[in-house]
């Protein structure tokens, strides 16, 4: 039985509201393990532009609008290659009806436009921000300080999967067909992490507006 996260769109924004704690609650743990500020924290994740004049923060924007624009149309393409070519020649037809019948689904059901709005609003200022702020700025980063980025990269994918696909809510033919396309994902925004010096302006960007395109288009 597939979870419609969208069926009351309400219940929807609140969830998608609660993501501000992958920002709060890592961030609080950091902090007291580190010894530095929220604020230290927040900075050494990339949310600063401090270093930014107005021009490079505009093309930051541009950059990420551009990104987000070319993964929407990218990521059909990724996800016929692993769920209909893969998946489906490996494990089979049923296999796959079976995963995309138990898949999560966030797409709002009859919302009002206010609701639209702010779910917009919500993607661009809480998502895109909270997700790429964990997955890349806090996940990527930590290991990557300790270890190498290639490492970092593959777990911060992985990480950015499972919370996509997580096994407490799906059974394992949704986690098996669906993985492969939410692990590139993790390295696509990854890669766009490391290109921009760390700064998570222009994933946050592509990230919201990717979401904002898969939810309404």
């Amino acid at each position: 039985m597939s979870i419609n996260l969208g069926a009351t769109p309400l219940i929807l924004i609140l969830l998608i509201t609660l993501e501000i704690l992958l920002i709060i609650i890592p961030n609080f743990i950091a902090s007291y393990i580190e010894k530095k500020s929220f604020k230290e924290e927040l900075v050494d994740m990339g949310f600063s532009l401090s270093n930014f004049n107005i021009k490079r923060v505009l093309l930051l924007v541009f950059q990420g609008v551009l990104i987000g624009v070319i993964f929407y149309f990218i990521g059909g393409w990724i996800l016929i290659f692993f769920v209909d070519i893969v998946i489906k020649n490996v494990l089979g037809t049923v296999f796959v009806e079976n995963a995309i019948q138990n898949a999560i689904n966030i797409e709002p059901i009859n919302p009002q436009i206010f609701e639209l709005v702010i779910i917009i609003v919500l993607q661009i200022l809480i998502v895109g921000p909270c997700e790429e702020g964990f997955f890349r700025g806090f996940i990527l980063k930590k290991i990557n300080n300790k270890s190498n980025y290639f490492l970092a990269l593959t777990i911060s994918s992985l990480c950015f999967a499972i919370y996509h696909i997580p096994p407490i809510l799906v059974p394992l033919s949704t986690i098996i067909t669906f993985f492969g396309y939410y692990f590139t994902f993790g390295l696509l925004f990854g890669g766009l992490y490391r290109i921009n010096k760390e700064s998570l302006l222009p994933c946050s960007i592509a990230h919201s507006f990717f979401n904002i395109l898969v939810l309404f288009f």
